[in-house]
């Protein structure tokens, strides 16, 4: 189900054919999971150190340059041109060459870095409603449909469409994502907004928030949906439903 965010509450429940107060069936379970997979980030092979360097080289422009280095370097011989100012063009050339390959290494491997740490920011369990009953499932066997119940302070499982909220107020922490110094505030209402950005999805809880999760002053529910699946998957289509539970239940 494409942009959640957009969608009401009741477009997400018929889409998925499920009731509210008793969730998945098993047999939408299995179907679910095989249409849409589990929840978990897409394990990749990290890249070796000389292939991320090649990597670099592999672009039209910078064999261009290279090449440029080296006519310029043969004819400096060619011209029997000598001292250090007879190659000081394919010198720098290279230099800048060398340079940009170091930074792209360096962003590359950053960058892998990354997506692991976001691993440790998956839950490890998550309490999901299927059959009128609430059971703990490992998180990465949540699927798009299930009604998950979180307590406030608890890692959320997949990116959630919240549909309820039975406190007066809800903020977490996104920074991890957006960059955001401060928690911000989360409310029920659909996104109109063209192509909105994560910072535009207000109603979505997404599963990188952490534990961050903060209710004030009335601590009670909270119903949201779940509307991507694979953690931190900002690709994986899909919806889930969230129930929220705060420090009172």
């Amino acid at each position: 189900m494409e942009n959640a965010y957009a969608r009401s509450v009741p477009e997400v429940l018929e889409f998925f054919g499920v009731e509210l107060s008793k969730g998945l069936t098993d047999s939408q379970v299995a179907r679910h999971a095989r249409l849409y997979g589990r929840n978990v980030l897409p394990q990749e092979k990290s890249t070796s150190f000389w292939k991320l360097v090649l990597k670099q080289f592999d672009d039209l422009l910078v064999k261009i340059l290279i090449v440029a280095a080296f006519v310029s370097f043969f004819l400096a011989l060619a011209n029997g041109e000598t001292g250090s100012s007879a190659f000081l063009e394919p010198t720098v050339i290279l230099m800048i060459l060398a340079a940009n390959a170091a930074v792209g290494v360096i962003t590359e491997t950053n960058a892998e870095k990354a997506l692991e740490e976001l691993r440790a920011y998956q839950a490890d369990v998550a309490t999901v409603l299927r059959s009128g009953c609430f059971s703990i499932v490992p998180a990465t066997d949540l699927v798009p449909g299930d009604i998950v119940e979180v307590s406030v302070g608890c890692k959320v499982p997949a990116d959630l469409r919240m549909i309820e909220i039975l406190s007066n107020q809800l903020r977490v922490d996104q920074a991890i994502l957006t960059g955001e110094s401060c928690s911000v505030e989360k409310e029920l209402d659909a996104t109109t907004t063209t192509n909105a950005v994560y910072q535009d999805k207000t109603n979505i809880l997404f599963s990188v928030d952490n534990s961050k999760i903060q209710f004030w002053e009335t601590l009670d529910e909270v119903m949201g949906s779940i509307c991507r699946i694979g953690f931190g998957d900002r690709n994986a289509e899909g919806v889930s439903l969230l129930h929220f539970a705060g420090a009172s239940d």
